[in-house]
């Protein structure tokens, strides 16, 4: 599914109901089955983006398009910084919350619960309650959640934020690894310009204040990344192109 966003605007009111602008003039387009990072400094409306993406928000202006033959039920799915997991559930009935409340038959459900748990490496932890998880666990479990919610779109909202050096660097791979076994259009926020670089086909620079984006840089290396040293040239490239453009993020549009 290829997602279009042309000429997007949001603003909010504050408790004065006094516009306040986020988002103007954005345009942004993610190939079907490509994965499409958006960086930038705090207070640029990346999760904004995302939450009008998944229709959370409505836009003050312009448009978001999905193009392309729907493949699965859903359309998005979202995965936010906090793994909001329902804590009287046990792990596999978070993970598969999308399919209980479907018309799936007891039988599917099952199936789903299952094959989503063990992609995340949670399947013999079904019967656990997320408070007994590590926060590494937890998170799996919300790309679980995420990837069972049968959907042509995931969008991640810096998912690996609050996990340590290491757990960041394999649930990194992990993701990458689903991605490979499971090509979804995929559009991940982060602040980490590495991550963004490593796990993305692209990374799009966003403005420090409401405007078109800084600039889009493609990622010049093959994949999958899981092996490869970030000092690898098309890496390392696209990592200082990326730095540059988040210090011109602050110049006026």
């Amino acid at each position: 599914m290829r997602v279009e966003v042309s000429n997007l605007g949001f603003s909010y009111v504050d408790k004065e109901y006094v516009p306040k602008p986020v988002l103007a003039n954005l345009d942004l387009v993610v190939p079907s089955g490509s994965i499409t990072a958006v960086v930038g400094v705090n207070g640029s409306g990346k999760s904004t983006l995302l939450r009008l993406i998944a229709r959370l928000e409505k836009p003050s202006g312009g448009s978001i398009r999905f193009i392309g033959e729907q493949r699965y039920e859903h359309l998005t799915a979202l995965v936010f910084q906090d793994p909001t997991l329902i804590p009287w559930w046990k792990i596999g009935r978070n993970v598969a919350i999308s399919a209980e409340f479907s018309d799936k038959s007891d039988e599917l459900y099952e199936r789903i619960k299952d094959f989503h748990s063990k992609q995340v490496g949670l399947g013999n932890l079904l019967r656990r309650f997320p408070q007994s998880l590590s926060r590494g666990q937890q998170t799996r479990a919300a790309i679980g959640r995420a990837f069972a919610h049968d959907s042509d779109v995931v969008l991640l909202d810096e998912p690996f934020v609050h996990l340590d050096a290491v757990s960041r660097r394999r649930l990194q791979h992990e993701l990458e690894t689903h991605w490979q076994f499971d090509p979804r259009t995929t559009i991940l926020v982060s602040h980490d310009v590495e991550e963004a670089v490593m796990l993305a086909d692209r990374v799009a620079v966003m403005r420090a204040g409401p405007g078109p984006l800084v600039e889009t840089i493609e990622i010049d290396a093959v994949r999958p990344r899981t092996e490869l040293d970030p000092s690898e040239p098309g890496l390392r490239a696209a990592t200082a192109r990326v730095w540059d453009a988040l210090e011109r993020s602050r110049e006026p549009s």
